[in-house]
C-alpha cells in the first residue's frame, strides 16, 4: 500500500513542479519582453525606460566597480560613467547580443581603463576608506559586523590578484556569471577565463591558508 502511494504521490509531484517551471518560464518571458520594450522605447530617447532598465542593472554595475577598486566615491564614479556611456551608445545597440551582455562589456571596458592608472592601482591595496558607511543591506547588528569583516578579508585577498584574474573571479564567483557571459563581456575565449578562473581560486586559496597561519 505504501508502494502504491509513492507510486500515486510521484506523477503529481512531477505534475506540480511541471507548473512550477511554467509558471517561472512565463515570468521570465514576461521580464524578457518587458525589458525588450524599455530597451526599444530607451533607444529612441525615452528617459524613464533607460530609468528603468538602469534600476534593474544598477547593482551589477555597482558591485563590479566596488570590488575592482574598494574606492566607494571612484566605484559610484565608474558607474555613473558606464551608464552614460550606455546611454550615449544605446541608438547603436542593434540587440545582436543580450543588452546584460552589452552593459557587461562596457562595465569591464570602463573598470579596467581605470585600473590602467598604475597610481590607482599602487594605493589599491592599502586603501580602507571604503569601511566608512559600508552597509551590508543587514539591519541586524551582529549579521552587519559579520559581513565588513567578511569584506574586509575578501578586499585583502583581492588585493593581491593580477586585475584580470580578479575580474574574473568576481564576475564568476560573486556576480555568477557563466563562463559564456564573461568571454562575451570580456572578449576572452573560453578557455582564457578558464584558466584566469583557475590561477586565480589557487592563488586565493594559497592566500587565504597564509592568512590563517
Amino acid at each position: 500500500m505504501k508502494v502504491k502511494n509513492a507510486d500515486t504521490i510521484k506523477p503529481v509531484q512531477r505534475l506540480h513542479m511541471m507548473e512550477k517551471r511554467a509558471v517561472a518560464a512565463r515570468e521570465m518571458s514576461s521580464r524578457m519582453n518587458d525589458e525588450s520594450e524599455h530597451i526599444e522605447r530607451a533607444r529612441l530617447g525615452d528617459v524613464e525606460s533607460f530609468e528603468w532598465l538602469y534600476e534593474r542593472h544598477k547593482s551589477f554595475v555597482w558591485n563590479v566597480a566596488f570590488r575592482m577598486t574598494y574606492q566607494r566615491q571612484s566605484a559610484e564614479d565608474l558607474a555613473q560613467e558606464v551608464f552614460l556611456t550606455a546611454w550615449r551608445k544605446l541608438p547603436d545597440f542593434k540587440g545582436t547580443a543580450a543588452f546584460s551582455t552589452w552593459l557587461y562589456r562596457i562595465t569591464v571596458n570602463t573598470t579596467l581603463n581605470w585600473r590602467r592608472d598604475s597610481m590607482r592601482w599602487a594605493s589599491l591595496r592599502e586603501d580602507k576608506s571604503w569601511e566608512t558607511g559600508f552597509h551590508s543591506g543587514d539591519n541586524n547588528p551582529e549579521r552587519a559586523l559579520m559581513a565588513l569583516e567578511a569584506e574586509r578579508a575578501l578586499h585583502k585577498l583581492l588585493g593581491q590578484l593580477e586585475k584580470d584574474r580578479r575580474l574574473a573571479f568576481i564576475l564568476r564567483e560573486l556576480e555568477g556569471l557563466s563562463y559564456e557571459e564573461i568571454a562575451a563581456s570580456t572578449g576572452w575565449a573560453i578557455g582564457t577565463v578558464r584558466s584566469r578562473l583557475a590561477r586565480a581560486r589557487q592563488e586565493l586559496s594559497r592566500l587565504a591558508e597564509n592568512m590563517e597561519k
